[in-house]
């Protein structure tokens, strides 16, 4: 950089730039309304002369720069003055042109409408606009946004700009129209939208960038400067510049759908925004801006732009779809992007950037020496004769121009920067040939005066005249420069509601204040702060009404605010429990506020620390005396309650009590949590480390009541939560389910459509037979509690409503009882149904085509149900009801009005709502139909009764008030969501309000009433799981929810083992919490085939427990079915006696073992205590007191279960251990050994389950003994090695054993007819069905590889198209109006995929264009020809090749028959004695009359490999499609 010593040499070149400046710039200054032309040029492509709002901000830059540097000089001559009030005036010309349209900015906030936006240019004389609303692309946030940044640069640096209050209302209104722009598309900063330039608006990044920069520049700045007082600080809230600043850092470096890059992208990453806070982000897109738009006369804005080339049709303003390839290569250079490098490594102190930069522009500067004509075309720029619109443009003397007589009129050489520089037509071919090699010509614009400013200002900073603090006075260029992540702590209060709650909470030691002790700080709720927010820019004089009722996030509530020396908290309003049902789950409600947490650690950037202000109340905390076990039920409907491993969900209260929502709050006291350092204290502690925002603007809004508004939601506040329902033992008579983390009872349903045969809500609801079955009495549960949990629990789920008058309001609908069951004969209980006896035979059916009507649902024979008091005639027991048909409408309502079963209930009230609708009068009931909805939805959620839930919010029609944040979140991060399925499925690509989200989701879509709260859920999950770890989507494009939902009714169908309609009730009976662990752990893509073990719910952080998903089902009988699925079936299972290890293989197995070595040995408590399990010589990690146990399946060759019993503590542990014997299939290896004692609560039926596996010793097995035994499911008793002593005697003697896999594998399913799956497994290559859940899983979020869109436009460029069956992708127009990245190319290869509808063939279908890439990639020489590729066929193909191989050619592919027995003989599996060569068998084994089973095998392989899909589909690419080779 220059240095000038002396004051004289400072002055000489100040004096040369203010004549350029003055030349160039001020002497364009319209001297009325202080506006300057973009340009004097009227050209074909336009008349340049109006004021446009961003032009001008950049024009005045120089001359803001130059009043700086005059400040420095003692004798300027008045310049400062003089240059300061141009500046001055400019943006009080913009601001006056921009309050004309007052009228749009209020209309702005409600619509976010193109017609009412403020417009994008005006005339430089008058200041009225030029064009029409609709006639020009106006709205352009990013135009706006410069203009509120410069403002607030001038006004820091000490100019006075604003100088009413009406002025001010005006700015903060700026404000909210530019907060939403991180969700506004608009026409962006070269005013086309989408490159074709046909009127669409696009969400830009540098538009939202500069919004971000102008939000938290303008933020508390002062607009009167140090004379100002409160009324004229802008403010802008904190989670408002959030939004903007993560929806920025997602979507660069692209630009739009239609632009994967822009070079106006260099104005956010650098000079004059600094948005970007990731310098690795900031290096990444500066480098893709060199690489791909770079070029020696400057950057191209973007790839494909025909703005100005010689090839463009000047004729029309649009582009044709097929028309951009012509572009290509020949895109005009701009100079003006170099000015912005010189700027950012001046800024950034990168002095080879400044010097590299400064090389490059200085050839492409025209001297005003060599213009003839330039002095004239200068001196009358601004006239106004003619309206100021006759046309003037400048000559180079390069150019074939007439001499002009107004020679030699400047009095030096002021450089000049063109516009543009494109390629003249004769050298088009020749550029597009070699890139970069011919000679461009500038064109008629000269001089840019934006660019000139920028260059201007450059040199000012270069030469060492003026500094970066003083053109960034507030620090901007400092934003990407953080060098560390921010670590802050989160101050946390607790208050209770009430003295009470109070007390109730030290007993359990955790320490909360009375709203009353936090006085003189008053405590709100969150809707306080965003209705005293509306008076912020409220004007009526202009009439601006102020900041929209939009919520306040939690970075907003977690400051406390001041009003005339008086402190107001707001509690964080996710915690609202008045929104939708999510919140009642306080599971849910844990995992949100440990997910707020985080979000405010991460984006705090306030001075002081954050403080969350949580009220908790009777209502949260319902749970904390109702721990709930089970030590002493043994009745089927108790055991459907649990999993074989019970203790995780309530087997005792302490592990219940780790699920509450008070044990999560007492480890908060540690100081961490999830990472996040967190402190707990009293309000009044935390004050003076708090950020305290003021909200004295107030006190001058005369128009709103701030104080009442204020108290009122404190009052509000404490009165809603004196009217919270708490527990009462007295008003009703069901009885409150467990602890927060129990579930819904299981069987319930009457309704075929509902039916489950399978038990419970948990995943793997498994009984055994108990040796205890008699009902004891009767419960809530059909079981007596222990007396501990009896004396524990109120006997009331809920309280009646209440009115305003404080009166019970009497529920009109008897309570929730749950029926009394008992059982007949010798079975497990898992088709016992659990029925209320008045509507045992009762369904509602769905006729869609005509009036078919299904009673008399029929159920297993031998049930025996009791009587009840209320049961009416048995002719009421047949009852079958169908939606929309009134024939039935008054038994309906009769049983209505008897019913003592909310699934009964909600059901009837189903049918008289299609039949009548929400507003009919049952006069049984003296209520109208929708009122009894909403009682239903009350008791089912204190009941957490999530099935009934989600069925009367879709009948009620309920949507979630986040919905439309979280679907914005979505599609601001370029994810296409979907709503329903077929015809009637929605896309949105662009945030959406709540209305149209509303009609989307409850327009008849679903066929389950259900579905519409599930989709709502899952877009909420979706959204917070983006907001928290968006690598969780990489790959991810487009998000369909009835996949999704599909999705997980597929996994929750192989961890039970159960069908789609078993499925689908189990999922709809899940918690919140759980669903949305569910959906994460379908979302944890490449995992799912790496393991197949997974986290279902969360880790431990919050000293919760963390159910882990481990598999449990034995793959050599899990039937696929036809191309269904095999996976590992799983159950949920955490204990802290547990290794949950999932379906893994046998350690220590070399490539070819066929065998495998145990050995195991036992010591009771007086022998060494140990036990002992070796695997092929890899010691087990199972030690632990009771019963230890391994468990192989030889068919698969998997070990699936390593586990520990504690039966000496438990007769739980011993039920938990016959459910899982139980459960195994005959012929699996179980390894048992005891260790101190398995003998003290060892109960009957657990010792029953051992016999099965061929122990004889149970009889003789006594307290502290040691056992071991290597059995076998299904063997006599005898039959296996097992070996006993007793406790005195020692340790068991070492058993050994050798087990030749080969032979169970020729066993497995030897009653099927071959092809049987099973059979087939044992020999061909698969994953046990771990790569076929990840296909489905990551063919239902439609995930891809990376780099996946790229290099399937290389394939289609080459070729002529894809085809799938009758759908065809193009290679024209797609290749022709598309580039590579771009975001809308991407779109369509999504469209084209999406016809197929298995998600696991889609899957296929991306691998097989991944392998015809990777074909190309590795043969350069190699060229698809321009033909249609048929995926299908090619899939179909390798498919065939891999069944053949491994089917018709036997195993290994060596013709050989299929083995049938250990020794692999040629017999045919089933154990016929025909050979597979015969002609018979062949027919039978061909992949024709296979294909569906071969495919569901084929899907299963992994990708690598030389039995990998990627194999097989690589030579059935290399046969089918048409390669041209270049042997050169």
């Amino acid at each position: 950089m220059m240095q000038y010593h002396s004051q004289s040499s400072v002055r000489k070149r100040l004096d040369h730039y203010y004549r350029a400046v003055n030349t160039i710039i001020l002497n364009r200054q319209n001297p009325t309304t202080g506006l300057i032309p973009a340009s004097v040029a009227v050209t074909t492509h336009g008349d340049y002369r109006d004021a446009w709002v961003r032009d001008n901000v950049y024009s005045i830059m120089a001359v803001f720069g130059l009043a700086l540097a005059y400040r420095r000089v003692d004798d300027d001559e008045g310049r400062a003055y003089e240059l300061e009030h141009a500046v001055v005036k400019l943006m009080r010309g913009l601001l006056f042109c921009m309050m004309r349209q007052a009228p749009k900015i209020e209309q702005f906030k409600k619509t976010q409408g193109l017609n009412d936006c403020l417009h994008a240019k005006y005339n430089t004389a008058t200041g009225d606009t030029v064009v029409g609303d609709s006639e020009w692309g106006h709205l352009q946030i990013d135009a706006t946004s410069i203009f509120l940044l410069a403002l607030a640069q001038m006004t820091a640096s000490g100019m006075l700009i604003i100088y009413t209050t009406d002025e001010v209302d005006f700015i903060q209104n700026l404000v909210f129209y530019i907060e939403r722009a991180y969700r506004t598309p608009d026409y962006g900063i070269w005013e086309r939208g989408n490159k074709i330039n046909h009127g669409e608006p696009e969400l830009n990044s540098s538009s939202i960038g500069m919004a971000v920069a102008a939000l938290q520049a303008i933020n508390g700045i002062n607009l009167f400067g140090s004379r100002g007082g409160p009324s004229s600080v802008i403010h802008v809230l904190p989670d408002e510049i959030t939004r903007n600043y993560t929806t920025l850092h997602s979507a660069l470096p692209r630009e739009s759908n239609s632009k994967e890059i822009d070079a106006a992208l260099l104005s956010v990453i650098g000079f004059p925004a600094f948005a970007v806070g990731d310098a690795k982000l900031v290096k990444r897109t500066r480098e893709e801006i060199i690489e791909k738009l770079g070029g020696k006369y400057g950057c191209k804005r973007f790839l494909r732009d025909g703005h100005q080339t010689v090839l463009e049709n000047t004729t029309r303003l649009h582009y044709d779809a097929q028309e951009l390839k012509i572009f290509e290569d020949i895109e005009c250079e701009w100079p003006l992007f170099f000015t912005y490098f010189i700027l950012d490594g001046l800024f950034s102190e990168n002095e080879d950037q400044v010097e590299e930069y400064r090389s490059k522009l200085e050839p492409l500067i025209i001297d005003s020496a060599t213009l003839v004509d330039f002095g004239q075309f200068i001196s009358d720029s601004t006239s106004e004769s003619d309206g100021g619109r006759s046309p003037k443009t400048p000559s180079s003397t390069g150019f074939a121009t007439p001499a002009s007589n107004y020679e030699s009129k400047l009095p030096e050489h002021i450089p000049l920067i063109p516009e543009l520089y494109y390629v003249p037509s004769h050298l088009v071919d020749a550029e597009k040939k070699s890139n970069h090699s011919q000679a461009r010509i500038a064109n008629d614009n000269l001089p840019l005066v934006w660019a000139n400013s920028l260059h201007t200002l450059g040199n000012l900073i270069y030469e060492n005249l003026l500094s970066v603090a003083e053109i960034d006075p507030l620090g901007r260029r400092f934003n990407a420069r953080k060098t560390q992540s921010s670590d802050t702590i989160v101050q946390v209060v607790l208050l209770a509601e009430d003295a009470n709650l109070q007390s109730m909470l030290n007993m359990y030691g955790l320490e909360t204040q009375t709203m009353e002790q936090v006085h003189p700080i008053t405590v709100s709720h969150p809707q306080g702060l965003k209705e005293v927010y509306t008076a912020l820019g409220r004007n009526a004089k202009l009439g601006l009404s102020g900041r929209p009722k939009r919520p306040v996030g939690s970075l907003g509530t977690s400051r406390l605010y001041r009003v005339q020396g008086h402190l107001y908290a707001f509690t964080p309003h996710f915690m609202d429990n008045e929104e939708f049902y999510l919140t009642s789950d306080n599971d849910y409600l844990i995992s949100i506020f440990e997910q707020e947490l985080a979000f405010v650690r991460q984006y705090w950037e306030y001075p002081g620390r954050p403080t969350m202000v949580v009220l908790l109340t009777h209502a949260m905390l319902g749970g904390l005396a109702k721990s709930r076990t089970f030590n002493s039920q043994k009745d089927t409907e108790a055991q459907r309650l649990t999993t074989w491993r019970k203790s995780s969900l309530g087997s005792n209260p302490h592990k219940d009590n780790k699920r509450n929502l008070l044990n999560f709050f007492m480890t908060l006291r540690s100081g961490v949590c999830n990472n996040v350092r967190v402190r707990l204290g009293r309000l009044s502690e935390m004050v003076n480390t708090s950020c305290i925002e003021s909200l004295d603007f107030l006190v001058t809004k005369k128009d709103i009541d701030w104080l009442g508004i204020l108290r009122g939601a404190a009052d509000r506040r404490k009165g809603r939560n004196a009217r919270k329902l708490g527990l009462n033992e007295k008003q009703t008579q069901a009885t409150t389910p467990g602890a927060v983390g129990s579930r819904t009872p299981g069987n319930h349903r009457w309704s075929m459509r509902r039916h489950s045969s399978s038990a419970g809500l948990s995943f793997a609801s498994l009984t055994t037979l108990s040796a205890k079955t008699e009902l004891e009495g009767d419960s809530y549960f059909g079981a007596p509690l222990s007396p501990r949990a009896a004396a524990a629990e109120p006997s009331e789920p809920y309280t009646q409503k209440r009115s305003k008058k404080g009166q019970a309001k009497a529920f009109k609908l008897k309570d929730h009882e749950e029926p009394r069951v008992s059982r007949k004969g010798s079975g497990t209980g898992l088709n016992s149904a659990i029925l209320t006896p008045d509507l045992a035979n009762l369904e509602i059916s769905e006729a869609p085509a005509g009036e078919t009507s299904l009673g008399n649902a029929a159920f297993p024979a031998g049930e025996d149900e009791d009587s009840d008091e209320s049961s009416p005639d048995g002719s009421m027991d047949s009852l079958g009801l169908t939606l929309g048909d009134p024939s039935n409408m008054e038994a309906a309502q009769n049983m209505l009005s008897i019913s003592f079963n909310l699934y009964d209930q909600v059901d009837l009230l189903q049918y008289l709502l299609s039949c009548q609708g929400p507003d009919y009068f049952v006069n049984n009931l003296d209520a109208t139909v929708h009122t009894l909805l909403e009682e239903v939805y009350f008791k089912s959620l204190q009941l957490k009764l999530w099935s009934i839930v989600r069925q009367t919010a879709g009948l009620l029609n309920k949507v979630v008030n986040s919905l439309t944040i979280n679907i914005t979140d979505l599609v601001i991060r370029q994810k296409q969501v979907t709503i329903g399925s077929g015809l009637t499925e929605h896309f949105i690509t662009s945030p959406l309000g709540p209305d149209i989200l509303s009609q989307m989701i409850y327009d008849g879509n679903f066929d389950d009433v259900r579905e519409g709260p599930v989709v709502q859920e899952v877009l909420i999950y979706l959204g917070s799981f983006i907001r928290a770890d968006p690598e969780m989507f990489e790959g991810i494009m487009r998000l369909r929810t009835h996949f999704l939902i599909i999705a997980l009714r597929e996994e929750i169908s192989r961890l039970n083992s159960c069908d789609e309609t078993e499925a689908v009730e189990h999922l709809m009976r899940l918690s919140p919490f759980e669903l949305k662990s569910l959906l994460g752990t379908v979302l944890s893509g490449p995992t799912l085939s790496a393991n197949a073990t997974n986290m279902l719910l969360r880790s431990q952080s919050s000293g919760r427990l963390s159910p882990t998903m481990s598999g449990r089902r034995p793959l050599s009988n899990a039937s696929l079915g036809e191309g269904g699925d095999g996976n590992v079936s799983m159950s949920i299972a955490a204990s802290s006696s547990s290794v949950s290890m999932g379906a893994v293989l046998i350690p220590n197995m070399g490539s070819n073992s066929t065998s495998v070595t145990i050995k195991v040995q036992s010591g009771g408590y007086h022998s060494g205590s140990f036990s002992k399990i070796l695997i092929n010589e890899c010691t087990m990690s199972v030690s632990s007191r009771g019963i230890n146990m391994v468990v192989i399946d030889p068919a698969q060759g998997v070990l699936i279960e390593s586990v520990s019993f504690d039966t000496h503590i438990s007769e739980d542990e011993s039920d938990d251990l016959a459910r899982l014997v139980d459960w195994l299939q005959p012929g699996m290896i179980v390894i048992c050994s005891s260790k101190d004692d398995c003998f003290e609560h060892l109960t009957s039926a657990a010792r029953l389950a051992l016999t099965q596996l061929g122990s004889e010793c149970m009889a003789d097995l006594k307290y502290r003994d040691s056992w071991c035994l290597i059995g076998e499911k299904g063997v006599e008793p005898g039959t296996t090695q097992e070996a006993h002593k007793a406790f005195m005697d020692g340790p068991t003697p070492v058993l050994e054993k050798i087990i030749d896999l080969n032979h169970y594998k020729a066993k497995a399913d030897v009653q099927d007819s071959f092809p049987s799956r099973s059979a087939i497994a044992a020999f061909v290559p698969n994953s046990s069905g771990r790569w076929l859940r990840r296909r489905k899983n990551d063919g239902a979020l439609n995930r891809v590889p990376n780099k996946f869109y790229p290099r399937v436009w290389q394939i289609l460029s080459r070729s002529a198209g894809f085809r799938i069956g009758s759908h065809v992708l193009p290679r024209d127009p797609i290749i022709s109006e598309k580039t590579a990245e771009e975001f809308n190319f991407a779109l369509a290869v999504e469209n084209f995929l999406g016809v197929i509808l298995d998600p696991a063939e889609r899957q296929i279908a991306v691998e097989t264009l991944m392998v015809i890439a990777k074909i190309e990639d590795r043969n350069p020489g190699m060229e698809v020809q321009p033909e249609v590729i048929d995926l299908p066929m090619v899939m179909r193909e390798a498919m065939s090749k891999f069944w053949t191989k491994w089917v018709v050619n036997g195993p290994g592919g060596r013709g050989q028959g299929i083995p049938g027995g250990a020794s692999g003989s040629g017999t045919a599996l089933g154990g016929s004695s025909m050979a597979m060569g015969s002609k018979p068998a062949l027919e039978d084994v061909t992949f024709d009359h296979h294909e569906r089973l071969a495919r569901g095998m084929f899907y299963d392989l992994p990708q690598e490999g030389k039995e990998g899909t990627f194999a097989y589909l690589a030579r059935a690419a290399l046969k089918l499609l048409p390669y041209s080779i270049d042997l050169e």
